[in-house]
């Protein structure tokens, strides 16, 4: 493995990029940008193919925070999205670039789902992922999927808030923070945008943009429109994917103070999907293995492509409205559905007895559609902002998995004959899963229908021309009605059951400005993450009342500081989080299931983050973010598994009048701690029998191209980009699990291997 000494760079890096940071942010600024308390004003790009030159800090700022902060935060601009990334992006490898985010993408950026993409440490499933104010992702453990829904080239921008936020910041899992990403408005001007790129491992991509512009006669309306297919076979063997992606959104005035908006989104998808590997198979099989081929000789193999895949769709939809109703009052309203529906097909063996020589497998289904209101109503008065509103949102969420056999019933039929996967009845006698029954071959079959409501309330109080106080409550009720005709457990017995969550997080902000181009800011806030499903349910039914599980709960501490000026732009935080309610299991019973669920103590987080930009002149600047984070469980003082030590970015931007422009970055993650099992971190050892540490690694990443303006009517500009990930071609690997005898190392514990250097190439034209 060619990777860089034990977390001395990025501990480097951050002492570092700390210093340069603290020292400008209370120099004297000779060049403060027009920023002002209430609205920023600087100019971002808008979606033309023309880059503009990046002549200041400000612009050219990769990450970015605002100086009416009331929690750390990073904006990420669209010129970074668009002219920094491959076409082939998802928020995922978009979000790496802030303090803070780790991220794991084994076949190529974009190109299959990403694994571990943390915050502050805080693993998916622990934060918000929101699309224009609106929360979304799975409902039985919260996480996301980061390839399903908005690729790239439909964010306009993602802001990624290291906090729970103030009153108004809804979702789930205020618990870690939120991903916030933004769509891409029409532009004012009329146009057509083709975009064709071509990369490694066969990568082909195209997307084709329309804009109508403001239409006058339809009372100032805009809209804009996309298609993209994407293929690729990906770095891995058996990784291909294939993906078609429609896009629209309408903006309509309905009068000079409202204006409704309607967005749509579509995504279809299939890939193939391996899992981890070892070290074994790195070494024998190489280190872009992932499926073998789907020939005779591999008929089977349990990793043979034909078993292993995913087919998905999944859609977004969402009617705004936003009116000055007058008076100092406004009204934001969005009302929104979206669905997710992903056939897998997975966990395949080979069968015995009378399936003897015959491939089984499982298909797993996960389907579900979700609808959802957010209302925001707002009053501006003389000393400040009161916001009020509430977030509802219900979701019917379908689960199973059923067995087939792939040599007598095909990939998708369910077989209920004696070569059933799953034929062995419950022990506890459910009747549904006997020979004959609906269920008698479904490992599992359940409907989980969940309803959250949250209102809140805040005020943000100007006492004083430079200073901002935010407080706040926001209150949560999270009900789960669970309904499993087979549940997901070994007993596979019937279980129907609920359970509703009630919690109040209240929140304390405030910003001081002490000039135009500083501003201090500091936080107390609670945040809530609500259980998830297998917290809730996974257990025979006898232990159903030895379930004593409580929400997670964060209180977060943290202030910092920004400054903001053409020639200099940076901020520093530090912050401590004290985590309850860490949700484990108890041991196993003779089915393999967990006789209980219960609450240990928590964790506490720390750690220091910095971020910042300086503009060199002529069109160059220079990049820097750093972090050191750090998260201990209470009770055992382990440290909690995968939380990187460090993250770190240095990097250089460029662009100028001439038409060329570019980046490079230099991506650092610190070592995370991974440990065979964790059953109760109250105890000493937490339970685990072994633990390890992940290498230390870096990536670095280059973009370079050129844009033209020409002076035809019918070609308005073209643009030319090359994307190299891995510059350096580093040979990386992660840890990500471990078995718990050492002697099994070499045979057992599982890595995510990370592409070597990669090329795409992206041409793209206005007309």
């Amino acid at each position: 493995m060619n990777q860089i000494p034990h977390s001395s760079r990025p501990l480097k890096l951050a002492a570092l990029t700390a210093a340069v940071l603290t020292s400008g942010l209370f120099a004297q600024s000779t060049t403060p940008s027009a920023n002002s308390r209430l609205e920023d004003n600087t100019i971002r790009l808008s979606e033309v193919e023309v880059v503009s030159p990046r002549d200041s800090a400000i612009v050219a700022a990769p990450t970015i925070a605002s100086l009416d902060l009331l929690q750390p935060s990073s904006s990420i601009s669209l010129d970074f999205i668009q002219n920094s990334n491959a076409p082939t992006a998802d928020y995922a490898t978009l979000v790496e670039i802030a303090p803070s985010v780790s991220n794991v993408e084994t076949n190529g950026p974009g190109l299959s789902e990403a694994k571990h993409t943390t915050l502050r440490g805080i693993d998916d499933g622990g934060y918000n992922v929101t699309f224009d104010g609106i929360p979304f992702g799975d409902y039985n453990t919260f996480t996301h999927h980061t390839t399903s829904y908005f690729p790239a080239k439909l964010i306009g921008e993602v802001v990624v808030d290291r906090g729970p936020g103030t009153a108004s910041t809804i979702g789930n899992a205020t618990f870690g923070g939120t991903m916030a990403l933004l769509s891409k408005d029409p532009s004012a001007k009329g146009g057509f945008i083709p975009t064709l790129s071509t990369g490694s491992w066969g990568t082909k991509l195209g997307h084709f943009e329309f804009n109508t512009g403001v239409l006058d006669p339809m009372g100032k309306a805009s809209a804009i429109a996309s298609y993209q297919r994407m293929e690729t076979d990906g770095y891995r063997t058996g990784a291909d994917m294939k993906r078609d992606t429609y896009y629209f959104k309408y903006l309509q005035p309905v009068s000079a103070n409202t204006t409704l908006t309607f967005l749509s989104s579509v995504n279809r998808i299939s890939f193939g999907n391996p899992g981890t590997v070892t070290q074994t198979q790195i070494d024998t099989l190489g280190r872009n293995f992932g499926l073998t081929a789907n020939v005779p000789a591999n008929a089977l193999d349990l990793l043979n492509r034909r078993y292993n895949y995913q087919d998905k769709k999944a859609d977004f939809e969402y009617l705004g409205l936003n009116s000055r109703l007058g008076g100092g009052w406004s009204l934001e309203n969005k009302v929104y559905t979206y669905s997710y529906n992903n056939n897998s097909h997975e966990k395949p063996k080979v069968g015995t007895g009378d399936a003897a020589g015959q491939m089984l497998g499982s298909v797993k289904l996960n389907e579900y559609r979700t609808y959802g209101d957010s209302l925001a109503l707002r009053f501006a008065g003389p000393s400040g902002i009161f916001k009020t509103g509430f977030w509802v949102d219900s979701t019917i969420n379908h689960r199973h998995t059923y067995g087939v056999n792939y040599d007598t019933t095909g990939a998708d039929q369910i077989d209920l004959s004696s070569t059933a996967l799953f034929k062995a009845a419950a022990p506890g006698g459910n009747p549904d899963t006997l020979p004959g029954a609906s269920s008698y071959n479904y490992k599992y079959r359940l409907v989980d229908h969940d309803t959250t409501f949250q209102p809140f309330a805040e005020y943000e109080w100007h006492p004083a021309p430079a200073l901002v106080v935010n407080g706040g409550i926001q209150y949560t009720r999270f009900t789960r009605d669970f309904d499993a005709k087979v549940n997901q457990t070994s007993g596979r017995q019937a279980l129907k059951s609920n359970r509703k969550d009630v919690f109040a997080a209240p929140k304390l902000s405030a910003n001081l400005q002490l000039s135009p181009a500083t501003a201090v800011y500091g936080q107390v806030a609670r945040g809530f993450q609500s259980l998830s499903e297998a917290n809730s349910f996974y257990t025979d039914s006898s232990n159903v009342s030895k379930i004593a599980v409580k929400p997670q709960v964060s209180t977060n501490y943290q202030a910092g500081a920004v400054y903001r000026s053409d020639r200099f732009t940076g901020d520093v935080d530090a912050y401590y989080i004290d985590f309850k309610n860490y949700a484990y299991n108890g041991p196993t019973d003779a089915t393999g299931d967990p006789t209980y669920y219960g609450t240990a103590e928590g964790a506490h987080y720390s750690g220091a983050e910095a971020q910042g930009t300086f503009f060199l002149g002529r069109g160059l600047s220079f990049y820097a973010n750093a972090s050191l984070n750090q998260a201990k469980f209470k009770g055992s003082g382990l440290k909690v598994p995968t939380v990187p030590d460090s993250t770190g970015v240095v990097g250089l931007v460029y662009g100028n009048k001439s038409g060329f422009f570019g980046s490079f970055t230099q991506k650092f993650v610190g070592e995370w701690t991974v440990y065979d099992k964790i059953s109760n971190p109250d105890i000493a050892g937490g339970g685990a029998t072994r633990s390890a540490q992940s290498n230390t690694y870096s990536l670095g990443n280059l973009s370079v191209g050129y844009n033209l303006k020409t002076a035809s009517r019918v070609l308005r500009s073209v643009k030319v980009r090359l994307q190299v990930s891995n510059l350096f071609n580093k040979k990386v690997q992660i840890l990500d699990g471990i078995d718990a005898n050492p002697a099994n190392a070499y045979a057992k514990d599982t890595f995510n291997v990370l592409p070597v250097r990669n090329y795409f190439l992206t041409v793209s034209g206005e007309f």
